[in-house]
């Protein structure tokens, strides 16, 4: 099968690696205390060959945004275009949430959204959050309007959702004593009986 790849699928899958592996060496050392020089010495090639994937080391955190985003927003694209209540759906993007961030790509996005020292791209990695919160209090508006939730401020729910849900990514661990269908059930039965209009 890998020789039926074209050069740019070969080229995506080598960037999906270093990506994967530069994240979990930011998770576990620290982004500044993690070189370009480490980053090649994983993939077993020189920082001149690394460059052909990405620009700087600023750039990993801009690509792993880039593929968080992308899988975040497809998901949310699936669930909302569902034939179902707002707390279905609600129930729907957290269940699925979760299996996207706790992979270290979107752990490390999560962990340094926002950091790029360029303004610009900070700015960038600011509004793709808001967007996607934004996204999500809709869906919880709609909850409210088919009264699946109970009536709430859309804003405060959606904030408290993020902020929880986010901050699984600096302890879970997939190795850990948790395993992820625990740790969904556990979150869905905090949320259900909070958010659900019974």
């Amino acid at each position: 099968m890998q020789q039926n790849l074209t050069r740019e699928e070969k080229r995506q899958q080598k960037l999906d690696v270093i990506l994967r592996n530069a994240a979990k060496a930011f998770m576990e050392r620290g982004y500044y205390k993690t070189s370009l020089d480490d980053i090649a010495s994983m993939q077993n090639v020189t920082k001149p060959t690394l460059y052909y994937y990405i620009k700087n080391k600023e750039d990993i955190l801009v690509k792993c945004e880039e593929v968080t985003c992308g899988r975040i927003n497809a998901m949310l694209d699936e669930v909302m275009a569902k034939n179902i209540s707002g707390y279905e759906m609600l129930y729907q993007f957290i269940m699925r949430y979760i299996g996207i961030i706790i992979d270290d790509v979107a752990r490390c996005h999560v962990r340094h959204r926002g950091q790029m020292e360029d303004e610009m791209l900070r700015a960038q990695s600011i509004k793709n959050h808001k967007d996607i919160e934004n996204r999500v209090r809709e869906i919880i508006r709609r909850g409210i309007g088919d009264g699946s939730i109970r009536n709430c401020n859309s804003t405060i729910l959606a904030i408290l959702l993020f902020d929880s849900l986010n901050g699984l990514t600096s302890w879970y661990k997939a190795d850990g004593k948790v395993d992820q269908n625990e740790l969904t059930d556990e979150v869905l039965a905090l949320v259900g009986s909070g958010v659900c209009r019974t």
